[in-house]
């Protein structure tokens, strides 16, 4: 995906193509990459859901050259591997608690040799990666192009396990959540089960909840659904119904700017790395 970013108003949409990774391989992606002329320009890759952890921790009262070291020390004992073979990066989290005053930081883990591997094989595509993102963020990127962030906004966005809810405002992240969904359980019948919808709408709920009283926020009152990999008939009504929430499907026109057409499946796919390549800070994990 080429993205032309020039702020909201003048965001456009260049070029997308979509394959599956498992379809091409490694001199396969450079040729398409070459043949898009995208070869030598500046990429950003964005990890799996599964790939990294991102935890929420007590800023430590450190210099900030200091830091990465204070943090690395704090988590050892909340990751599933040996901290020497973690890479890590922070961000700010918003200050919640009483009167707003408790200092949160977010932190990125994700192993070392996972990453290798991931960079050893864009590598050899000929790309010159820049950015190693997730998809938290992303979503926040995509959350930011919408006009309800301004005053709060869920996002929710389905990978083939998982749904992956976030809270947002004014282009902050406040808050993430998970819920296990597998397409797979659904038989070829598209109407969600009703056990899934209620189990979604709790942890939205239960989210919405604890946004308002850590962060001291209005409650929220628009959801957006990014597309789904599949068709999800029910969803929008089922969390409606329950939540008594506006829902909005979302698509790709609704964040940039784009004159190419996409079936179902492949907007879904880019869904992210659009959220991805609008990303507009320098840092990389």
């Amino acid at each position: 995906m080429r993205i032309r970013n020039a702020g909201n108003a003048n965001t456009r949409l260049q070029s997308c193509d979509y394959e599956p990774a498992s379809s091409v391989d490694t001199g396969q992606q450079g040729q398409i990459l070459k043949g898009r002329g995208l070869d030598k320009q500046m990429c950003s890759t964005l990890l799996n859901i599964g790939e990294y952890q991102l935890l929420v921790v007590d800023a430590p009262e450190v210099p900030p050259q200091e830091l990465r070291s204070a943090v690395r020390w704090s988590i050892q004992d909340l990751i599933e591997f040996h901290i020497d073979d973690a890479v890590l990066d922070v961000f700010d989290a918003p200050p919640g608690g009483p009167a707003g005053t408790l200092k949160q930081m977010y932190v990125v883990v994700a192993h070392n040799a996972m990453l290798r591997e991931r960079i050893d094989k864009l590598e050899q595509t000929g790309v010159n990666l820049k950015i190693i993102d997730i998809p938290e963020l992303a979503m926040r990127n995509l959350a930011s192009r919408l006009p309800e962030d301004q005053s709060g906004l869920v996002t929710l966005y389905f990978s083939q396990e998982q749904c992956l809810i976030t809270l947002t405002h004014d282009s902050t992240l406040y808050l993430t959540r998970t819920v296990d969904f597998k397409y797979s359980d659904l038989d070829n019948d598209t109407r969600v089960p009703i056990d899934f919808s209620n189990r979604l709408a709790l942890e939205i709920q239960r989210s919405l909840d604890y946004y308002e009283q850590h962060f001291h926020k209005a409650a929220i009152q628009t959801i957006a659904i990014l597309p789904p990999p599949v068709k999800l008939d029910g969803l929008n009504s089922a969390l409606q119904e329950t939540l008594g929430l506006t829902i909005r499907s979302i698509s790709l026109n609704d964040i940039i700017s784009c004159d190419q057409e996409f079936d179902p499946a492949s907007e879904a796919a880019c869904m992210l790395a659009a959220g991805c390549a609008l990303r507009t800070e320098t840092r990389a994990l």
